[in-house]
């Protein structure tokens, strides 16, 4: 496994780490032992194959993410470096529970001191207001201070002028970005874009000695499906296809399963390494899937009328693609279908990517109904 600088934290990494939202997406925070196991599991073969980074953050499963991280590193004798966040910022304008927050994941992490900290999904001009304004940012910066937290930062889908914003007015030290090889925009409206993330936002960042940790490396997992035309692609050489821009410090894929992990772990070995022949035939491949797409995230949720939102986009991704007769069977199964959409925009509100998701429910009603 190769490991680079993280910035000018002093902290080495290795390229490939793992995200730990899939375990939400998975089903997998859940309070019982079974689950619990299960996300114990694969953090702990990832520390044995060589994972010295992992991405985690309260807003996956309630803590239970990071519970699941704090079981594993007693189990082990491996240091890896941890990065959690909070979301909290969202749903309160208060400093002291952005502090509550940070005690909180020391105690679930079963640590003294975070290694890495940073406030979650600032992404639009209204939300970095709301931070600067409420001084949300400052009980992290006090953390570091008082020697809770060794280093500090913003995750982010903004555009490239709200990052450098961000970055020209706080102490940063990590930054966390979704770089994958979809050079392209999500839609007309949407700010965050891979290829200039890569050619703007990367050499400024390693200019300034800001670790760039990488999430989204399989466009929300889309990328990794099996829709024909050419569509699915290889993970590990998706995961290597970001190791290969040398200012990214570490990327972290998310594994739901131990298979997953097995599988594009080994795209951190130097022998992995990718020819222009091999990414020149990639990005080719990825030109497949077009440009406004939904990553599966599930920031759009909750729903008002408790509309599956990225159940509903899947499915209807999958019959742009493949018009096969058999997704009409699973959108039957849907307890609540599209057509239940009215349109208050709360869900475009919470979506990074600014789809047009009413507009989308009305396309899939249409399709499927």
């Amino acid at each position: 496994m190769e490991h680079r600088e993280l910035g000018k934290t002093g902290m080495q990494v290795s390229v490939v780490g793992i995200g730990t939202l899939g375990f939400a997406r998975a089903g997998l925070c859940k309070d019982d032992e079974a689950s619990r196991k299960a996300m114990v599991d694969i953090v702990s073969r990832a520390l044995e194959l060589g994972v010295t980074f992992i991405d985690t953050a309260l807003a996956y499963g309630g803590g239970r993410a990071e519970q699941a991280v704090g079981a594993a590193l007693k189990a082990s004798v491996a240091k890896p470096v941890i990065l959690t966040r909070t979301h909290s910022w969202q749903k309160s304008s208060d400093p002291a529970v952005i502090a509550a927050d940070i005690d909180a994941s020391r105690e679930r992490l079963g640590v003294d001191v975070l290694d890495v900290y940073e406030i979650h999904d600032v992404s639009s001009p209204k939300a970095y207001q709301k931070v600067r304004e409420n001084k949300l940012y400052e009980p992290i910066v006090q953390a570091k201070k008082e020697g809770k937290v060794k280093a500090i930062g913003y995750s982010s889908h903004g555009d490239a002028e709200l990052i450098q914003k961000i970055v020209d007015e706080n102490e940063i030290d990590v930054v966390t970005l979704a770089y994958n090889i979809l050079h392209s925009k999500r839609s007309p409206g949407d700010g965050e874009d891979p290829k200039i993330t890569a050619t703007k936002l990367f050499p400024m960042l390693k200019e300034r000695g800001i670790g760039i940790t990488v999430m989204k490396p399989f466009g929300g997992g889309i990328l990794t499906w099996n829709l024909g035309q050419g569509t699915a692609l290889p993970p590990a050489r998706l995961v290597r296809y970001v190791v290969e821009n040398p200012h990214v410090a570490t990327v972290t894929p998310g594994a739901d399963t131990l298979a997953q992990l097995e599988e594009w772990i080994p795209a951190g070995n130097a022998d992995a390494a990718l020819s222009p022949a091999d990414i020149q035939k990639l990005e080719e491949a990825a030109n497949n899937w077009g440009a406004n797409l939904c990553r599966q995230c599930g920031y759009c949720r909750p729903c008002s009328q408790e509309i599956d939102i990225p159940k509903v986009m899947r499915l209807l991704m999958q019959w742009q693609h493949t018009k096969d007769e058999k997704l009409r069977e699973q959108y039957a199964k849907l307890d609540v279908k599209a057509n239940a959409c009215v349109e208050c925009g709360d869900c475009e509100e919470r979506c990074p990517y600014d789809l047009a998701i009413a507009e989308k429910m009305k396309e899939t009603a249409a399709i499927f109904e």
